[in-house]
């Protein structure tokens, strides 16, 4: 499956250099230059990696780090030219998990970017088991359970489950259920199924604990 990497770089010659290297690699790039738009496509899109300059107009990459760990578990690779031992160490601590110091060889962002990804695919793929409360739920069978019996789910319910949980503990946009369930946009429909999941689930499905309401990006799955 084609990996989507979001490349945020205010430099326009680099952002060109990056993007067109790594779609002849395979990869979909979509790119922003500030901090605004990073904000604004990670509320309804979701990347498998996230490349990102430490220096953005409007503000400091490690800022944006944090927000976007608020609401993704997407792995996030640092550009910067600062290249002091401290300054690498100030970017893991906020939550990259590479460093990569301005210049740089293309291959070398080829490498570390596949080293990134698949070490990620590897940690998801061992934990096919998602828990939440006396609910577990199978990603390799799409199965549901309370305590060891199985609950009942459509193929939509089961479906959406699968994305919530592949992104557990992360915002997962509407728009992007809506494109991984449905042939026609349709967000009244992702929240029908929504919905019919919480009152399977839920102790209260007015007040959710397990599958939240993020206001105006999406839906989050809470998980132990």
């Amino acid at each position: 499956m084609e990996k989507n990497i979001l490349l945020v770089d205010d430099d326009d010659r680099l952002r060109s250099l990056i993007s067109t290297y790594l779609e002849d690699k395979g990869y979909k790039i979509s790119i922003c230059k500030d901090i605004e738009e990073v904000d604004n496509l990670t509320k309804y899109f979701i990347f498998d990696l996230i490349i990102l300059d430490r220096m953005l107009p409007g503000g400091d990459g490690l800022d944006l780090i944090e927000t976007l760990r608020s609401r993704t578990n997407t792995p996030i690779l640092l550009l910067t030219a600062l290249g002091e031992p401290q300054d690498r160490i100030s970017g893991l601590k906020n939550g990259a998990e590479d460093y990569l110091t301005k210049p740089f060889e293309p291959e070398e962002l080829y490498l570390r970017i596949n080293s990134i990804l698949k070490r990620y695919e590897n940690t998801y793929s061992k934990n096919s088991l998602v828990s939440f409360g006396d609910f577990s739920f199978n990603l390799k069978t799409l199965k549901l359970k309370k305590g060891g019996i199985d609950v009942y789910l459509t193929e939509g319910e089961k479906n959406l489950l699968y994305v919530l949980s592949k992104k557990m503990n992360s915002t997962v946009p509407r728009e992007y259920l809506t494109q991984n369930e449905f042939e026609e946009s349709d967000l009244r429909k992702v929240d029908v199924q929504i919905t019919r999941i919480r009152q399977k689930i839920e102790k209260n499905p007015k007040k959710p604990s397990f599958i939240q309401t993020i206001r105006g990006s999406g839906y989050r799955l809470i998980t132990d």
